[in-house]
């Protein structure tokens, strides 16, 4: 990995990939019902018209204008509408009525005014809990009139609707891969005013002492680290290292080095042919039986019955 992207080497790791849902093309009045689904990240972004968002557990609204994007993560559960007021339908009742057309369209609604959104998600391996995905806020909304000082951000946002429109072969591909590139730069992007206090994984990147000792993680898990020698690392005393670390990452430091040596066993046991009793040793693991026990712990099921179950 690159000595200083620990972020790539994290997304690498969950095996993150996105897809599309559909385009919709909604008219009148309409509140849709998005239910809870398993941990996935769930994307809308606005390519005409206006419409209101909340997630589940939230008491705000959000309003999300022409060429917003709104990411809720998680898999919570969530309304779309065109008025906080409305009644919701649920999206399965929708969609069962046969309102999602053959080139993907889901048209719905009948009046004046139009809003049309893109719906897609990112999906990542699911038995890795990462301080990442625990950490991110309950909506994310990057929104072109606030990404004046970010090109990148707003030119990825006009290609999404570029994309989107053009509706030509290939745009799902397409739209997949703008959709990964969107949701890493939005959480690169996270500040405290989005998350209320600095706290989280991204503030801990961003912390010249924390940086140190999660990069001699991300580098050298096979390294017998102890709490003492991560604090050397990150120029800190053991005491207030410990306390810095668990307060703003979310997890102890050893706790997080347990789980990344395992999330990167486990990648390696899916991408490569290596033995495993080599992969447990890069993993910081002198013991094939004490690795083997580690894993299955974690992941409810031994390293070798999870390489005979990888995707081809």
């Amino acid at each position: 990995m690159d000595q200083s992207d620990i972020l790539s080497d994290v997304f690498s790791t969950l095996k993150l990939m996105s897809g599309i849902y559909f385009r919709t093309d909604l008219t009148g009045a309409f509140a849709i019902e998005v239910p809870t689904e398993r941990r996935r990240i769930r994307f809308h972004l606005v390519r005409h018209g206006a419409c209101w968002a909340r997630v589940q557990g939230m008491q705000d609204w959000r309003r999300l204008t022409e060429g917003d994007l709104a990411i809720i993560p998680n898999g919570a559960a969530q309304i779309l509408a065109d008025s906080p007021e409305r009644k919701p339908v649920p999206i399965g009742d929708i969609i069962r009525s046969g309102a999602v057309d053959d080139t993907g369209v889901l048209s719905y609604g009948q009046g004046d005014g139009r809003v049309q959104l893109l719906c897609g998600y990112c999906a990542f391996d699911e038995d890795i809990d990462h301080p990442l995905i625990a950490s991110l806020p309950d909506m994310i909304v990057l929104a072109p009139r606030d990404l004046g000082g970010e090109p990148w951000a707003t030119a990825t946002l006009r290609l999404l609707s570029l994309e989107a429109d053009l509706g030509a072969q290939g745009m799902r591909g397409i739209l997949s891969r703008l959709l990964e590139i969107v949701f890493i730069q939005a959480v690169r992007r996270m500040k405290t005013d989005q998350v209320g206090a600095e706290v989280g994984y991204i503030s801990a990147l961003a912390d010249a002492h924390l940086s140190k000792a999660l990069l001699a993680i991300h580098t050298s898990p096979h390294l017998p680290w102890t709490i003492a020698e991560l604090a050397r690392s990150a120029g800190m005393s053991r005491a207030q290292f410990a306390e810095k670390f668990t307060s703003t990452v979310g997890v102890p430091p050893i706790s997080y080095l347990t789980s990344w040596r395992l999330s990167k066993a486990r990648r390696l046991l899916r991408e490569t042919d290596l033995a495993t009793d080599e992969i447990a040793r890069r993993c910081g693991y002198a013991s094939l039986p004490s690795f083997t026990r580690r894993f299955k712990t974690a992941f409810d099921v031994g390293p070798g019955a999870f390489r005979r179950g990888r995707e081809p």
